[in-house]
């Protein structure tokens, strides 16, 4: 299914980028990782460990499905693509940039998992993948980097890949998030050394994904500057999609 070579040989190539038409901030933030990742220091955000919520999905699909494909979407440097593989999990790490995929593929390699992960580069709004695909996907970052006129491509790209009945968890800033001590912002969105963010409170999820899955748990994470809520959701069937999509406001 996936036109990718192994973690030996190279990653994919990517697809050209068509969620940004006529704005430069998308390449702005591209170039904000980029640099991250390939200065050689440790990232500001969590590189090896992963996040506990998603590690109790990692538990609950062992347990109940005892296996199953799983989508990193923006997998960064493999935190939860190699905790997916460590589980006995077919993982597919997807990133737009190619240094963190290399370090993903190096951790893999020393963990011998490479035969249950395929990595691939390309665009996380355009992602060359079938719809249908996987029995879940796990989002830690990726959905508050975008704007929300790109949501749609969002619901029809990415979260079509999901089965019906499949998991979907979500990370993502509360407003609770600070960059920095004693940091004010009067809208839920920031522009932050040139990358965007967007800042949610636990209502929102059910009023963007209603219509897309159903709301199993929600927890708020708060920790310092650190504020993040960890979404679980399961995806609806298309005709629920339907029905959710014709409720009134």
């Amino acid at each position: 299914m996936l036109k990718t070579k192994s973690l030996q040989g190279r990653c994919a190539e990517p697809r050209t980028a068509h969620h940004a038409p006529g704005t430069d901030l998308y390449q702005r933030q591209r170039g904000f990782f980029a640099q991250v990742y390939e200065s050689g220091s440790p990232t500001p955000w969590p590189s090896t460990e992963p996040t506990p919520a998603v590690g109790r999905l990692a538990h609950l699909m062992k347990r109940h499905k005892g296996g199953g494909r799983v989508l990193d979407l923006g997998c960064g440097e493999g935190r939860h693509t190699l905790l997916f593989a460590k589980a006995g999990l077919f993982t597919v790490g997807l990133d737009y940039l190619t240094a963190p995929l290399k370090t993903v593929a190096q951790r893999a390699r020393a963990k011998r998992l490479t035969p249950r992960i395929r990595l691939l580069l390309g665009d996380a709004l355009m992602p060359p993948l079938r719809p249908g695909s996987f029995d879940a996907l796990v989002d830690s970052g990726v959905f508050h980097h975008l704007k929300k006129a790109d949501w749609p491509i969002y619901f029809d790209h990415v979260l079509s890949l999901v089965k019906p009945g499949g998991y979907f968890h979500l990370t993502v800033f509360s407003t609770r998030f600070k960059h920095y001590p004693g940091e004010r912002r009067t809208r839920n969105w920031y522009v932050h050394r040139h990358h965007y963010d967007r800042f949610f409170v636990k209502r929102d999820f059910t009023e963007i994904f209603s219509r897309w899955c159903e709301i199993l748990e929600i927890e708020e994470e708060r920790e310092g500057l650190n504020g993040f809520f960890h979404v679980l959701m399961r995806t609806r069937p298309a005709n629920r999609r339907r029905v959710s999509q014709s409720r009134p406001c």
